[in-house]
């Protein structure tokens, strides 16, 4: 099978309800279809089959961006580093707007998609390139390096980039084994989307 079965309203139990009404009618809603959808996006669909799973990623989702000890560009270079080192393509490309945003430059995503060393604005954003690889590579990271990220960010922000890459090599593992794709009836105002991904409210028209 191509993709993981997709799972409608009617088939689900409360746990499945909850998980599918957060995403639905909570601040995900203008990007999943709403409260009338019939389907939702692919990666979220997958994590249907373990609701209460996939309840603990929106979470810790809505729990990185929200916090500010690891700044936005930070956050989006590890996004973009652990999908093109696991191969979630989809993922990475779904999150070039945001990066663009955040400040991150073209040259610097382009090689990140080539798996090239990028021409980096400043430290921090190396040593999170640097540690971002160590931990994926072999879960822990140099001296040098743990130094370096507590010096620019902190020790709150280096326990919120353990999370982030987390989050992000979970993301790529359910990209990648469940074939996700963009759902056809996906569909949201780019600028929510980028206010959303930024750790900003979203507001209603």
């Amino acid at each position: 099978m191509d993709g993981f079965p997709h799972v409608t309203r009617d088939q689900l139990d409360p746990q499945q309800l909850e998980y599918w009404n957060e995403l639905t009618t909570g601040p995900r809603g203008f990007y999943t279809g709403g409260p009338d959808t019939q389907r939702l996006p692919d990666l979220y669909n997958a994590w249907m089959q373990f609701p209460e799973f996939g309840m603990i990623m929106l979470q810790l989702g809505d729990a990185v961006r929200a916090r500010k000890d690891l700044p936005g560009r930070l956050r989006e270079i590890i996004v973009l580093v652990t999908s093109a080192r696991l191969g979630a393509m989809v993922e990475f490309d779904f999150h070039v707007p945001f990066a663009l945003n955040e400040g991150l430059t073209q040259n610097l995503i382009d090689a990140l998609r080539e798996g090239h060393e990028p021409p980096f604005a400043d430290d921090a954003e190396r040593a999170t390139w640097e540690a971002n690889l160590q931990l994926l590579d072999t879960a822990t990271l140099t001296a040098e390096v743990r130094n370096r990220l507590i010096a620019a960010i902190g020790y709150p922000g280096l326990v919120e980039l353990f999370a982030t890459v987390m989050l992000y090599v979970v993301t790529a593992w359910t990209t990648n084994v469940a074939r996700v794709k963009l759902a056809e009836d996906f569909s949201a105002d780019p600028e929510k989307l980028k206010a959303f991904f930024s750790g900003k409210p979203i507001h209603s028209n």
